[in-house]
C-alpha cells in the first residue's frame, strides 16, 4: 500500500503506524471478499471511513486517558474557533464507547459495518479483551432488513442468525465476538414474551451494531427505544449507521441527542457530498402544477408517460447500456403506513392518495381516447397549452420527453404509444379493466392486473390490505370507476422479488416502512405520498432508495462522473430519478431538504448545447502510437488474446537484474509496542526450505487467483507448483525482515510469513505479468496516421450544460460564455465557476473547465484543473509567440490532444500502464516532435517513479520505431510545488528529467518546455548532417 495516500511531513502519525492500519484493512477486506462472486473494491471515502476507525479504536484501547485528553483540547479549541454557538460539552470516558458514521444511502455502509466489527475483533484479540464481551448485537428496524442482514453477513464470511428464531437452542448462548445475533429494534421489550426479548436478559457487555441508527429519536418511541440500545452497551461499545442522523437530532429537538451524535459522528459523507462526488444518479422534481386540482390527470399521465419512456429506453437501449449495470426502471409510490384498527389521520390521506393512483390508472385503462388525446397534448404541446405549469409560470415537463417526441416524428403516434404502454407497462397489450388480487396472509400485498392477464404489473404493500381494498372499491363505486377487487387464496407474496429485475412488477405502491433500508437498484420514478409531519429524516430515507446507482464498472457514479469510454445517448434518462408528488406540503419539505443539504432543486434542469467542432482535416499526417494490426485479421495486437501464456514459477533475467523489495521493517515496529524500537541495521534475508514448508499453499494458490481476478489478468496461469518453484529461488526478490522473525516460535509467527510470502508473490505477479506484457506489446508498436475515428477523437458533436434552472446567474454566465465562443474569440473566458476557450492548436474546441464544487455539470467531462491550467498557459505562450521569428516556436506548427485514460488513449506499459493526459506534436523541419505531457501533482511520487523514469524509456520505443522524422518525449508538468516534494534532487535536476514545475514556475515552463524540444531539435539535426 502507498501510505503517502494520507500522510506527509504535518501527519501526526508516522508513516508506519498508517501503513499498519492500512495492511489491517487489507487483512479485513480480503476476509469479506473470500466467499464473495463480485470482490469489493473500496470508493476513497469508505477507505477513510475505515481508516479513522482504525485510528479510532487503537487509541480506544491502547490510550483511552490520551485520547479523552486530545478529544476535549480538541473540543476546547472548536469551541473557541465557533463562539458565536452553543458549546460542545467535554467528553466523558463514557461518551467514548460509541461511533456513528453518517453515510448516503447506497453509499455501501452494510460493507463498512462488516470491516467495523472485523477491526473491533481485532483490536479486541490484540489487547486481550475478546473475552469480556457477551455477544455481538445487530439491531434493525423490521425483520424484512433483518433477513436481508444475515444473508449479507453469510456473504462476508461472518456466522449470524436471527436472535429469536435460536433463542433457547444452541445458537441462542452468548458466543462472544464469534457470531453477529440480528434482532430488530421494535422486538426489544422491559418483558419477555413469545415475539419480544426483555433488554436486561441480554446483558450490557455487548457489541452493537444498530443500523438506521437515527431510529428512536422521535415519534411516540422518543427514548424508549434510545435507552434501551443504551443498556444492552453500557459496558460494551456501540456502530451506528445511518444517513440521516443531522435531521433527525434536529427533528428530535433533544439537547442530550444533539451532544450525544456531536460527540460521536466519527465520519461525514451525507448526501451532499456523495451527490457532488458524481455518486448515484441525477434527480429531476417534477412539481405540482398551480392548478393541481385541474389539471390532476394530466399531471399524472405525464408521470406515467415519464415512466413509459425510461421503461422503453431501457429495453431498446439494453446492449448500449449492459457496461453500466442499470436494472430495469421501476415506478414507486411511497407514504405512510395504513394499519388495522381505526385509521389516523395520516392514514387516511394515504388511503385517500392510494385510490387517487387507482383511480388514475382504471381511468387511464378504461377511456382510451380521452388518455391519447391527454397524451399527444403532453409530448407534441407546451405547458401554456397543458396548463402544467409551477408557480412562477415555468412549463414542468419542458423538454421532458424527447425520446418519446423523436418517436412520433419517426412515425409513430399517441396510438400506437398507448398500445406499447399496454404491452410493456401493463404486462397486457390487449388491455381491459383493472382489477386488485388482495393476497391472504399477513404479507398485507395487492397485485394490480390488467383484463385477462395473469401477470401483476404492479404491487400495493401498505400495511392493512383488506382495509385498503375496502376503501378503494368504496370510492370507485362513488366516483363510476370500473375495476374488481378479489381475494386470492394461492398467490405467493411478490414484494421480495421486485428488486430484482426480472420481476414483471413496473409499478409499486409502498409504505416508507417496506422502503426503509430496501435493497433494490431499480427505482427511477417516484412519487411522493403523504409523510407525517414530524418524520424529516423520512425524506432523505426514501429519497436515497432511489438515487442508488451500481454505474459502470460498478463505480456507483454516473456515466459523465465515471470513466466509460463512450457514453451511451439517452442513458441520461436512466441515470435520473423523477421525483413528483400529490401533496404539495411534501414536496415543499422536499425542497428544502435539498436547500439544506446545499444542492440544487433540480426543478427545471436546463441543458445548454455548444458545438464541439472537431478539426478533421488535420492538413497534415500526424502520427501517433497504437499496436500494429494483424495480418491475419487486421485486429491490433492483443496480449491476452495472442500472446503465449504467462506462467508463475517462470523467472525471467529481467527479474533478477530488478529484482521484487519487500520491506517489512516498519510494519514490524508499527505492530509492536509504542516506545520499543528496531535496530537501524536491517537484515536481508531469505526464505528457506524450513519457511516455505511452514505456509500453506492453498491459501497462497487462492490468494493470488483472487488478486489475478481483481486486476483481469485472465491469461496468467497460476499453479502451485509454480508458486512453491518460485519460493525455492530467492534469486527475484530482496527482503529485508528481522531475521529473528524467520524463527517463528508462536502461530502468529507463521502468520506473519505467510503475510510475507504473500505479499512477495503478488508483487512477483505484478512484475512478471507487466514484463511479458511489455515485452509482447513493445516490439509491435507501431506509428500509424491519426484519423477522425481514432479513439482519442470525441464522437460527440455538442457538449451539454447542465444547471438547475433556478441559478439565473450562472444560466447567463453560460450564455455570454456560449456567445463569446461562436463568435470565435480568441480569450480566456471565465465566468463564475466555468472556464472556457477557442484554442485552435487543440483538435477539438472549445475546452472548458469548472471549478470543483461549481454548479455546472459537462458532459464530454471537462477537463480538470491541472489539464486546464496547462492549455491555459500553452494558449497565452502560443498567441505570444508563434509569429515572432526568434521565439521558440518560430517556424513550427503545433497540434495539442487530450489523451483519454485507458481503454481507449495511448497508455505505455513501461510506466505503469501510464496514459499521459496529452499529446503535443511539434513539426518542424520535415520531423514530428511527439510530446505526451501529463499536468499532475507530485506528492504520490518519487524521483525514481515509472513516469519520472519514463523520459528515459520512451526513447527505447522510439529506438524501436526506426523512424528518423518522428522524435518521442515526455514531461511531467508538476502541480505539486517543488519545495512541498522533499526528493534530494535540485530542481535543474528535475527539469533535466523533465519534471518541469507549473505553479511555482508558472511564467517559465512553458517556454523551459520548448527550450529542451527546441534542443532536441538542434542535437538531431546535428547528428543528421555529422
Amino acid at each position: 500500500m502507498n501510505s503517502e495516500l494520507f500522510w506527509n511531513e504535518r501527519c501526526a502519525l508516522s508513516k508506519e503506524q498508517i501503513l499498519f492500519y492500512e495492511q489491517n484493512i487489507v487483512r479485513h477486506t480480503q476476509a469479506i471478499n473470500e466467499k464473495r462472486h463480485r470482490p469489493i473494491g473500496w470508493k476513497y471515502y469508505q477507505w477513510l471511513t475505515l481508516i479513522f476507525v482504525e485510528i479510532y479504536l487503537d487509541r480506544f484501547f491502547g490510550n483511552r486517558e490520551g485520547m479523552l485528553a486530545d478529544l476535549n483540547a480538541f473540543a476546547r479549541r472548536f469551541n473557541r474557533h465557533w463562539d458565536d454557538y452553543a458549546d460542545v460539552p467535554p467528553y466523558n470516558e463514557d461518551d467514548l464507547n460509541k461511533l456513528c458514521m453518517q453515510n448516503a444511502t447506497g453509499s455501501g455502509k452494510t460493507l463498512l459495518m462488516h470491516v467495523n466489527l472485523l477491526q473491533y475483533r481485532h483490536y479486541c484479540a490484540r489487547h486481550g479483551k475478546d473475552k469480556e464481551l457477551s455477544r455481538v448485537i445487530l439491531l434493525t428496524p423490521n425483520e424484512r432488513l433483518s433477513e436481508q442482514h444475515i444473508t449479507e453477513l453469510r456473504e462476508s464470511d461472518i456466522s449470524a442468525g436471527s436472535y429469536l428464531q435460536s433463542r433457547g437452542g444452541l445458537f441462542g448462548l452468548a458466543q462472544g465476538l464469534a457470531r453477529v445475533d440480528v434482532l430488530e429494534i421494535t422486538k426489544l421489550a422491559d418483558q419477555e414474551g413469545p415475539n419480544t426479548i426483555a433488554t436486561r436478559s441480554l446483558g450490557d457487555q455487548n457489541l452493537l451494531l444498530v443500523d438506521e441508527g437515527h431510529r428512536g429519536m422521535s415519534g411516540k418511541e422518543e427514548g424508549v427505544w434510545f435507552t434501551r440500545r443504551s443498556d444492552l452497551c453500557a459496558k460494551g461499545f456501540t456502530f451506528e449507521y445511518s444517513a440521516t442522523f443531522e435531521q433527525a437530532v434536529q427533528a428530535s429537538g433533544n439537547a442530550d441527542f444533539e451532544n450525544s451524535y456531536a460527540k460521536t459522528v466519527l465520519f461525514d459523507y451525507s448526501y451532499r457530498w456523495f451527490y457532488e462526488d458524481g455518486f448515484g444518479k441525477d434527480y429531476q422534481i417534477l412539481n405540482l402544477p398551480e392548478s393541481f386540482e385541474q389539471t390532476q390527470s394530466l399531471y399524472m399521465t405525464a408521470c406515467l408517460l415519464k415512466f413509459y419512456q425510461q421503461l422503453r429506453i431501457y429495453e431498446e437501449k439494453a446492449k448500449d447500456f449492459e457496461p453500466f449495470n442499470l436494472e430495469k426502471p421501476l415506478w414507486v409510490f411511497v407514504g405512510s403506513t395504513v394499519s388495522s384498527g381505526k385509521m389516523s389521520k395520516d392514514e387516511q390521506i394515504v388511503a385517500t392518495d392510494v385510490a387517487l393512483i387507482i383511480q388514475f390508472i382504471a381511468d387511464f385503462l378504461d377511456n382510451q381516447q380521452v388518455a391519447l388525446q391527454r397524451m399527444h397534448q403532453i409530448i407534441t404541446g407546451k405547458g401554456q397549452d397543458t396548463g402544467l405549469l409551477d408557480k412562477d409560470g415555468n412549463d414542468i415537463f419542458a423538454g421532458a420527453f424527447t425520446y418519446l417526441a423523436r418517436a412520433m416524428n419517426g412515425g409513430e403516434t399517441a396510438h400506437t404509444l398507448y398500445r406499447d404502454i399496454l404491452a410493456r407497462l401493463f404486462n397486457h397489450a390487449a388491455g381491459g379493466h383493472l382489477s386488485l388480487t388482495r393476497i391472504k396472509g399477513e404479507s398485507g400485498e395487492v397485485a394490480l392486473q390488467v383484463g385477462t392477464s395473469e401477470t401483476p404489473f404492479g404491487l400495493i404493500n401498505v400495511g392493512d390490505a383488506k382495509r385498503l381494498c375496502d376503501h378503494v372499491a368504496e370510492v370507485a363505486a362513488i366516483n363510476g370507476t370500473r375495476l374488481s377487487v378479489e381475494d386470492s387464496d394461492f398467490t405467493e407474496a411478490m414484494f421480495g422479488s421486485v428488486k430484482d429485475s426480472t420481476s414483471p412488477v413496473n409499478l409499486l405502491i409502498g409504505s416508507k416502512k417496506f422502503v426503509e433500508g430496501w435493497d433494490c437498484w431499480r427505482v427511477s420514478t417516484m412519487g411522493l405520498m403523504h409523510v407525517g409531519r414530524s418524520e424529516g429524516s423520512q425524506i432523505i430515507q426514501l429519497f436515497g432508495r432511489g438515487v442508488r446507482l451500481k454505474g459502470y464498472e460498478w463505480s456507483l457514479k454516473r456515466s459523465g462522473h465515471s470513466h466509460a469510454p463512450l457514453r451511451p445517448t439517452f442513458i441520461e434518462e436512466l441515470e435520473t430519478l423523477g421525483v413528483f408528488g400529490i401533496e404539495a406540503d411534501f414536496m415543499e419539505k422536499f425542497r428544502d431538504f435539498l436547500k439544506e443539504e446545499g444542492l440544487p432543486g433540480n426543478e427545471r434542469r436546463k441543458i445548454i448545447t455548444i458545438p464541439l467542432n472537431v478539426t478533421y482535416d488535420f492538413g497534415k499526417k500526424l502520427k501517433i502510437l497504437r499496436p500494429k494490426r494483424k495480418s491475419s485479421d487486421g485486429k491490433e495486437y492483443d496480449f491476452k488474446k495472442d500472446a503465449a501464456v504467462p506462467t508463475v514459477g517462470d523467472i525471467p533475467d529481467h527479474m533478477t537484474l530488478r529484482p521484487v523489495v519487500a520491506d517489512w521493517y516498519p510494519r514490524i515496529q508499527a505492530m509492536q509496542s509504542r516506545g520499543s524500537s528496531l535496530a537501524t541495521q536491517k537484515d536481508k534475508v531469505s526464505l528457506g526450505e524450513q519457511h516455505v514448508a511452514l505456509l500453506d499453499y492453498d491459501t497462497l494458490f487462492f490468494e493470488l487467483e483472487r488478486f489475478k481476478r481483481e486486476r483481469g489478468w485472465y491469461n496468467l496461469n497460476i499453479t502451485k507448483a509454480g508458486i512453491k518453484r518460485l519460493l525455492g529461488d530467492p534469486s527475484w526478490y530482496t527482503l529485508y525482515l528481522p531475521a529473528t522473525h524467520l524463527n517463528p516460535a508462536t502461530f502468529d509467527g507463521v502468520l506473519l510469513l505467510q503475510q510475507v510470502a504473500t505479499e512477495l508473490l503478488k508483487r512477483y505477479c505484478d512484475h512478471y505479468y507487466n514484463y511479458r506484457k511489455r515485452e509482447y506489446i513493445e516490439p509491435r508498436l507501431g506509428l500509424r496516421d491519426l484519423t477522425p475515428d481514432d479513439d482519442n477523437i470525441p464522437r460527440e458533436e455538442f457538449y451539454q450544460l447542465i444547471v438547475d434552472g433556478d441559478e439565473e446567474q450562472v444560466i447567463q454566465g453560460i450564455q455570454q460564455i456560449k456567445k463569446d465562443l461562436e463568435q470565435k474569440k480568441d480569450d480566456l473566458l471565465k465566468v463564475g465557476d466555468l472556464h472556457g476557450c477557442n484554442f485552435g492548436t487543440h483538435l477539438f474546441q472549445p475546452l472548458f473547465h469548472v471549478r470543483r464544487g461549481g454548479k455546472i455539470t459537462i458532459l464530454p467531462v471537462a477537463l480538470g484543473e491541472s489539464e486546464y491550467q496547462f492549455v491555459e498557459d500553452l494558449k497565452k505562450y502560443v498567441d505570444e509567440n508563434i509569429k515572432n521569428p526568434k521565439s521558440k516556436i518560430a517556424n513550427c506548427e503545433l497540434f495539442l490532444l487530450r489523451n483519454l485514460s485507458r481503454g481507449k488513449g495511448v497508455g505505455f506499459f513501461e510506466a505503469g500502464n501510464f496514459h499521459p493526459d496529452f499529446i503535443l506534436w511539434m513539426l518542424m523541419g520535415g520531423k514530428q516532435y511527439v510530446t505526451f505531457i501529463e499536468p499532475h501533482g507530485l506528492l504520490h511520487e518519487g524521483p525514481a517513479s515509472e513516469k519520472v523514469l519514463f523520459h528515459k524509456r520512451i526513447k527505447d520505443v522510439e529506438g524501436r520505431l526506426e523512424d528518423p522524422t518522428v522524435v518521442l518525449n515526455s514531461f511531467i508538468l508538476s502541480w505539486t510545488r517543488y519545495p512541498q516534494l522533499k526528493w534530494d534532487n535540485t530542481q535543474d535536476e528535475l527539469e533535466d528529467m523533465h519534471v518541469l514545475f507549473m505553479t511555482n514556475d508558472r511564467d517559465n515552463y512553458i517556454d523551459k518546455l520548448f527550450a529542451r524540444l527546441r534542443g532536441m531539435c538542434s542535437e538531431r539535426s546535428a547528428y543528421h548532417y555529422a
